[in-house]
């Protein structure tokens, strides 16, 4: 039996790699520039200079390949908010989750993310499917951060999943909130204050 050529399966490898990048990149920024509605897979294959059934191969339709969008933005953002917290250091894991928090507020100021994951993401994805991909990417990380808090008694002795839910819930609330505010500027003031006075409520007494 002949094998097949190595070098030549890598080569297929890295190609098919390459039109799925640029089927990525070019779908990210039309669903940014002109949202989900208005970016028509025929747009997205002409800017990504590849054929419809490159389309159909990587991501079968449209909204297949919106998803990946979404996760991938979304993966950036969490990533963000972590460096964020880590730059804080673990002396003070409320001040790590301030931190985070407040760096998830910041990347909603981007257009992009406004119109990917605070706008369309919820028109055009079902919360299950959105629902799985913030645990994937951020619950996680909030839960250690609480643990370390409730652990080293900043925060009073609570039940750790539910009160991570809920402060991954408020949060990705107030980032709605400042997303679709007509003047997100002064929204995130705000919602950056309610984020404050939330984590303030939660510290242990002295």
């Amino acid at each position: 039996m002949v094998k097949g050529n190595p070098q030549h399966r890598q080569t297929q490898a890295a190609r098919s790699e390459s039109t799925r990048a640029a089927l990525l990149s070019a779908a990210r920024d039309l669903f940014a520039d002109h949202g989900y509605s208005g970016a028509s897979s025929e747009a997205i294959v002409a800017a990504a200079g590849v054929s419809r059934g490159a389309l159909q191969h990587h991501f079968v339709d449209k909204q297949s390949l919106f998803l990946a969008v979404y996760e991938q933005v979304e993966s950036e953002v969490v990533r963000a908010t972590a460096e964020a917290g880590m730059a804080v250091g673990n002396d003070d894991p409320l001040e790590v989750l301030r931190a985070g928090c407040h760096a998830y507020l910041d990347a909603v100021l981007d257009p992009a993310v406004q119109r990917i994951c605070a706008i369309d993401g919820p028109a055009v994805l079902p919360p299950d499917t959105r629902n799985a991909i913030t645990d994937r990417y951020a619950l996680g990380l909030v839960r250690e951060t609480v643990q370390l808090a409730v652990e080293r008694g900043e925060i009073a002795d609570a039940p750790i999943e539910p009160l991570t839910r809920m402060l991954l819930a408020a949060v990705i609330a107030a980032a709605q909130f400042v997303a679709t505010a007509p003047a997100t500027t002064a929204a995130r003031a705000e919602a950056g204050r309610t984020v404050d006075l939330l984590l303030l409520s939660l510290k242990a007494p002295s």
